[in-house]
C-alpha cells in the first residue's frame, strides 16, 4: 500500500455500502428477536403449546444472544473481527432456515438458540470494528448510526412481521430473515475488511479474556452505565415480550391493528434516534442518555396508570409511543457511552454492554408471564426497571461530577 493510499481498515467507514452492511448485520439479531412477535399466538396454536412455552423461544434467543456476545466479544479482541462476523452471519442464515421448517417446539427453540449465538458473534464483532476504525466524534457518530438500526429494529420488526402474516404464516417471517441473512453474508465478504491492527495481549485465552473484562469493570463509570442500561432494557423488553398478548388478547386488537400500534411507536423511535444522532457532539451524550431515561420513566408510569385505572388502550397506546421515543435516546446513549469508555478493548466493551443488557433483558419474558402477561404487569415492570435505571444514572452522574469538581 502506497503512502497516499487510504488504509482499508478505516476507509470503509466513509462509504455508504459497507456502513449499511455493517449496520444491518449488527441490527439483524434485534430484528430477529421481534419480527415474529405478532405471530406468537399463531405459533403457539400451530405447535400445540401454551403461551408461556411459545414465549420461551424468545427467552432462549435472548439468553443465547447475550452469552454469545459475552464469549465472542473478548475473543475478537485477541483474534480479529472479520472471520467472526462473516462466519456468524452465515450460521445465522442457516439456523433461521431451521426455524422456518421446525416441526415441533423443541426443534424450534434449539434453532433459536443457534440463531442467537451466531447473531451475537456477528453483532459484537461488528460494533468492535467501529471501535477499531474510528475515534472521537467520528466514532460517536458511527455508533449512533449503528444505534439507529439497533433501536429502530425492535420496534419496526413486529410491523414487518405483521405485514408478512397477512400473506403467509409465522414461518414466512423466518424465510424473510434467512434471505436477508444470505444477502448480508455475501455483502460482508465483499465489503468489510479486517480492522484489528494489534490483537490484545494473551489472544483468546480464558485468562486474557477474563482480564480484559475485569479491566473494564474496574472503571466506575463504565460499571454504572452497564447497570442503568441493563435495568432500562429489562423494562423495554417487558413491552416487547408482552404487548402482542396485551393488545390482541386483553384489548381485542386484530393482528393488523396491533401492527398499527407498532407503526406509531416506530415513528416515534425513528425520529428520536435520528434526533439523537443530530445532537451528538452538540449536547453531552450523558445528558441525552439521562433525558431518555426520564422520558421512559414518565411514559412507563402512564402505561401503568392506563392499565390500573381502566382507561385501557386509549392511554396505554400513546404512553407506549412515549416510551419507544425514549428508547431512541437510551439505547444509542448506552452504546456510545460504554464503547467510548471501553475503547482500549472494543470487543470486550461491546460484549459486556450488549451481552449483559440482552441477557438481563430476557428476564422480562418469564417475569411478565409469571405476573399474568397483562397490561398491568407490563406497565409495572416497565416503570420499576426504567425508573431504577434513571435513579442509578442520576446518582452516578452526580458522583462523577463531585469527583471532577474536587480535582
Amino acid at each position: 500500500m502506497s503512502a497516499d493510499a487510504p488504509d482499508p481498515r478505516t476507509a470503509w467507514t466513509t462509504r455508504r455500502g459497507p456502513l449499511l452492511t455493517l449496520a444491518l448485520i449488527v441490527g439483524i439479531s434485534p430484528f430477529a428477536t421481534d419480527m415474529y412477535i405478532p405471530g406468537l399466538p399463531a405459533l403457539a396454536r400451530d405447535l400445540d403449546v401454551s403461551t408461556a412455552t411459545a414465549q420461551l423461544s424468545l427467552t432462549a434467543f435472548l439468553v443465547a444472544f447475550a452469552v454469545g456476545q459475552l464469549v465472542v466479544g473478548p475473543v475478537s479482541d485477541g483474534v480479529g473481527r472479520r472471520r467472526i462476523l462473516v462466519g456468524g452471519t452465515a450460521l445465522f442464515t442457516l439456523s433461521t432456515v431451521a426455524c422456518a421448517i421446525a416441526p415441533d417446539i423443541g426443534t424450534f427453540v434449539a434453532a433459536r438458540v443457534v440463531e442467537g449465538l451466531s447473531g451475537a458473534a456477528a453483532a459484537v464483532s461488528g460494533r468492535a470494528m467501529v471501535g477499531d476504525a474510528a475515534t472521537g466524534l467520528r466514532r460517536s457518530r458511527l455508533f449512533s448510526t449503528l444505534a439507529v438500526v439497533n433501536s429502530v429494529g425492535p420496534v419496526v420488526a413486529p410491523i414487518v412481521g405483521g405485514v408478512v402474516l397477512t400473506v403467509t404464516t409465522w414461518r414466512g417471517t423466518f424465510v424473510v430473515l434467512a434471505v436477508l441473512g444470505l444477502v448480508l453474508t455475501v455483502a460482508a465478504v465483499r465489503q468489510l475488511p479486517e480492522t484489528l491492527v494489534a490483537p490484545s495481549a494473551g489472544g483468546s485465552s480464558p485468562r486474557a479474556v477474563a482480564g480484559r473484562m475485569a479491566e473494564l469493570l474496574r472503571i466506575p463509570r463504565f460499571r454504572w452505565y452497564l447497570v442503568s442500561g441493563c435495568a432500562a432494557t429489562v423494562g423495554f423488553f417487558s413491552y416487547i415480550a408482552t404487548s402482542s398478548f396485551v393488545f390482541q388478547e386483553q384489548y381485542g386488537f386484530s393482528a393488523g391493528l396491533y401492527s398499527l400500534v407498532f407503526a406509531t411507536n416506530a415513528g416515534c423511535s425513528i425520529l428520536a434516534t435520528l434526533l439523537f444522532r443530530h445532537l451528538v457532539g452538540r449536547v453531552p451524550e450523558d445528558r441525552l442518555y439521562t433525558a431518555g431515561l426520564v422520558v421512559g420513566t414518565v411514559g412507563s408510569a402512564l402505561v401503568l396508570l392506563g392499565a390500573v385505572s381502566g382507561i385501557g388502550a386509549a392511554l396505554v397506546w400513546p404512553a407506549l409511543a412515549l416510551v419507544t421515543a425514549a428508547w431512541g435516546w437510551v439505547i444509542p446513549g448506552s452504546i456510545t457511552l460504554t464503547q467510548a469508555i471501553g475503547h482500549r478493548h472494543p470487543g470486550t466493551a461491546s460484549a459486556l454492554a450488549g451481552g449483559l443488557t440482552f441477557g438481563l433483558g430476557g428476564l422480562a419474558t418469564p417475569l411478565a408471564g409469571a405476573l399474568g402477561g397483562t397490561a398491568t404487569a407490563m406497565g409495572g415492570l416497565m416503570t420499576g426497571f426504567i425508573a431504577f435505571g434513571l435513579v442509578v444514572q442520576l446518582w452516578a452522574s452526580a458522583r462523577a461530577d463531585a469527583v471532577a469538581g474536587g480535582r
